[in-house]
């Protein structure tokens, strides 16, 4: 079986990339060609991955020259032979990957939904028509984004599975990471995610500036890096708060420092169903979310969703949470709330098998009708 795997997005620290890195990693591969084609230069580190499980990585600019690009997949397609297109995205602008799939006559061409909205909305109008015509199956992280993305047309739930045993709550991890924050006595609230209008920094420095003014014990972390990252820096210096922000970049560690927070926040615009809120609560925060998110990330039935209209509502939030934090026991929190994550299906081993049955069956079920 020969799978061709298509980021439409940069594959770098963020919510797609770990998606199809987890099951790509978790995939019994003994009898798969799995390659990939992404929008950037990626990693030493993905590239050694890569390169140990025999996977190919082709480097094809999506937002460059269109016809190019479209003209380099179809090439890519024509002379790998592939049985299955895996295509990953937000918006019916997967047409730009799956016609080239549609006119090689792939035999199964996956689109896969991973949000609720997207940036370019005009043109995800404009190609849902002809983008609805190519594809041959539709995966979705959840109901919303398949809602979004498909309308009322039948898709696939394909969960985003982690490994909950590098999230479980560990006391040494925490000691040992609050270490390296210098964190001492203070109060981490963490954030993860790529510094993208999406992500809404803007918004959660405002939360953060009006928090100190009521309690400087706390400690700020913000965990990877993107466009706008620069400009949150500057926003942080003129707010005066910059000294008690970690701007963190990129890191592999994000279970470890997940441990050495004590409250996680995501103030997004919009989200379908975020892999890092299955994360953050595998390891026992306490979490503020903003109510543009998917209602069906909340698996432990124990985040609490806020308007993103109202900071002082956040500052509220986040200080009755942290008056309660001594009162709670994270490491049972963590348990209980990874049995209900595992129990609701999002167990990345699982998972990996699941998508491989599904590869198989639709193999097996365009071969019957040849």
């Amino acid at each position: 079986m020969r799978v061709l795997v298509v980021s439409t997005v940069r594959f770098r620290f963020n919510g797609i990339t770990s998606v199809i890195l987890n099951y790509y990693r978790n995939m019994d591969k003994a009898d798969m060609q799995i390659d990939f084609v992404v929008p950037n230069e990626v990693s030493d580190d993905y590239k050694a991955e890569f390169k140990a499980n025999h996977s190919v990585c082709y480097q094809l600019n999506r937002k460059g020259n269109i016809i190019q690009y479209f003209y380099k997949l179809r090439k890519i397609l024509r002379d790998g032979k592939y049985d299955i297109i895996h295509i990953h995205g937000n918006s019916s602008m997967m047409l730009l990957d799956v016609l080239p799939a549609y006119l090689e006559k792939v035999p199964i061409r996956i689109v896969h939904s991973h949000n609720t909205t997207c940036n370019h909305k005009l043109l995800h109008r404009v190609f849902n028509p002809f983008f609805g015509r190519c594809y041959t199956h539709s995966f979705a992280c959840g109901n919303d984004a398949g809602k979004w993305l498909y309308g009322k047309k039948n898709f696939i739930e394909l969960k985003n599975g982690i490994d909950t045993n590098e999230y479980k709550f560990n006391i040494l991890i925490r000691e040992e990471y609050r270490l390296k924050l210098n964190a001492g006595n203070k109060t981490v609230i963490g954030h993860v995610g790529n510094f993208i209008e999406q992500k809404n920094h803007r918004f959660l420095l405002d939360v953060y500036f009006k928090l100190l003014k009521k309690n400087s014990n706390y400690l700020l972390l913000l965990i990877s890096d993107g466009i706008l990252m620069e400009e949150m820096i500057n926003k942080a210096r003129k707010l005066g708060v910059f000294e008690q922000v970690v701007f963190l970049g990129k890191t592999a560690d994000v279970n470890n420092y997940l441990q050495a927070m004590d409250v996680f926040v995501l103030p997004s615009l919009y989200e379908g169903l975020p892999v890092v809120l299955i994360e953050a609560q595998s390891s026992g925060l306490p979490i503020l979310v903003s109510n543009k998110v998917s209602k069906e990330s909340n698996i432990s039935k124990n985040m609490t969703f806020l308007s993103i209209d109202d900071t002082n509502c956040w500052v509220d939030n986040i200080l009755e949470l942290t008056s309660k934090i001594n009162e709670i026991d994270r490491n049972l929190v963590s348990c209980s709330n990874i049995k209900k994550i595992i129990d609701a299906g999002y167990d990345i081993k699982e998972n990996a098998k699941i998508l491989k049955d599904y590869y198989n069956d639709f193999l097996d079920a365009y071969k019957s009708h040849l």
